[in-house]
């Protein structure tokens, strides 16, 4: 083999291997400036909203995340955005969930993952109950047994969300209640 034919082939593998490398690391995706970009990018392309920002949450313990509280005529959702190379991008539960006005308060729940034993879960939902003050989600840890509840106040927005990080199914669901301001149980709903 001649000399130009060598560094024909040597090039030609150079050039293959630099199109693999920025296919496999999205080199050149470009994403969304600000989460409220990607977010809104989001629901457009599932043929959502624009729903009503009611709150902006920045996940304490998932590096980059961002979830988005919002109503859309009766609708409610938790949409998540993440940052990665590149910029802001879709994270899922984009998707509304339909307000029930028959109950006390409606809810929807997700997990996502980015490693492969934790989890990130999301239990989000809109009070209609204008009694509920808190609500309290009940989990029990499988390994000690333990009771865990998380409790939140209800705001002027009516909606909750609950966030926490676990091994694969380390914890039980066990129920969902509403509590009026004495802690009165008005609602409950069992999970699980």
């Amino acid at each position: 083999m001649n000399r130009n034919r060598i560094f024909a082939i040597v090039e030609w593998i150079f050039v293959l291997l630099l199109l693999l490398l920025v296919i496999r690391e999205d080199i050149f995706m470009p994403g969304s400036v600000t989460p409220e970009q990607a977010h809104r990018l989001s629901e457009s392309g599932f043929h959502y909203g624009p729903s009503t920002i009611v709150r902006k949450v920045e996940v304490p313990y998932g590096k980059h995340r961002v979830i988005f509280l919002g109503t859309y005529k009766d609708w409610f959702s938790a949409d998540t955005v993440i940052k990665r190379k590149g910029g802001w991008f879709a994270g899922g539960s984009v998707a509304g969930v339909k307000i029930d006005r028959s109950k006390a308060l409606s809810y929807s729940y997700g997990g996502s993952s980015d490693s492969h034993s934790l989890m990130l879960w999301r239990f989000f939902g809109y009070v209609s109950d204008d009694r509920i003050a808190t609500v309290e989600l009940l989990l029990t840890d499988k390994e000690t047994g333990k009771l865990t509840p998380m409790r939140e106040t209800i705001t002027n927005d009516r909606m909750f969300l609950f966030m926490w990080e676990e091994k694969n199914g380390s914890h039980e669901w066990q129920a969902v209640r509403g509590l009026d301001e004495q802690g009165n149980v008005l609602y409950e709903q069992k999970l699980g």
